[in-house]
């Protein structure tokens, strides 16, 4: 039957088969149907942590195939200095069954083999890499959105893999930095406020890709198309530069306007 159908658990009744079975299908197709056609990635939480050379993944929600993963607890793994890029990722295992259940098994992974990393991507979800230096600290706190991107000793999170409908889509955090230094700029160019706002409203979440890519098109004037994580991210750092020389020109006219011309 097509429509609203809730089993009912009385004193007296019998528990059968269909009515665990509605109680099962009901909760897998909430999920499946609220995010049909999101691509693989993070969906929301998996925030990322450092202490004493041990990397922690919050608790969280991936998409994986369709199917949500759910990390009721954090997730670790230990790390050492090197020169070459590493690479920390949620490696997902095949579906498997036993007795009672059906199993998507999800773990951490951490590579230093770049080559590895790019050649089978359809059964991992990239988190974060960094390149850590002999007697180094892993920063995970950063001095503004133009600090994302430094090379050593740096957690990046530019080229995670956050979920996005059709496509997978930047970092929850990158998008709230933006925000965060953008509001602070007194905002005047209502493409700006409209995709703060959009921001703001996440509630945990990230924006879709090919909203975040015709912002910066139409914001820095350009061709509108697809554009890579690295680009997305310098271009949005470019925006950030443009409002503040816009503020800096604007109070340069108005002082400009106040001053008294004497003959």
């Amino acid at each position: 039957m097509a429509g609203y159908k809730v089993p009912v658990f009385e004193k007296g009744a019998i528990l059968t088969y269909e009515m665990l079975e509605a109680l099962k299908n009901c909760a897998l197709d909430l999920g499946r149907l609220s995010y049909y056609g999101y691509s693989d990635g993070i969906l929301s939480g998996c925030a990322v942590s450092m202490w004493d050379n041990v990397i922690f993944v919050s608790e969280g929600i991936l998409i994986f195939q369709q199917n949500l993963y759910f990390l009721p607890k954090d997730m670790k793994v230990a790390i050492q200095p090197g020169n070459d890029w590493q690479y920390l990722y949620f490696q997902m295992g095949s579906l498997s069954r036993d007795k009672n259940f059906i199993l998507g098994e999800v773990q951490l992974e951490l590579t230093t083999n770049a080559g590895e990393h790019i050649a089978d991507c359809s059964n991992k979800i990239e988190i974060c890499r960094f390149r850590l230096q002999d007697g180094a600290i892993l920063r995970t706190q950063y001095r503004g959105f133009a600090d994302l991107n430094t090379e050593f000793d740096t957690i990046n999170e530019i080229y995670a893999k956050w979920s996005g409908f059709g496509k997978s889509s930047m970092a929850n955090k990158i998008l709230n930095m933006f925000a965060g230094e953008a509001v602070k700029k007194s905002l005047s160019d209502p493409q700006d406020i409209l995709f703060v706002q959009q921001i703001l409203a996440l509630d945990g979440k990230t924006l879709n890709r090919s909203v975040i890519e015709f912002y910066i098109s139409i914001r820095l004037g350009q061709a509108y198309g697809e554009m890579s994580n690295q680009q997305i991210y310098e271009g949005l750092k470019e925006i950030l530069k443009d409002i503040s020389h816009g503020n800096r020109r604007q109070a340069l006219k108005a002082r400009e306007n106040q001053r008294i011309l004497i003959d």
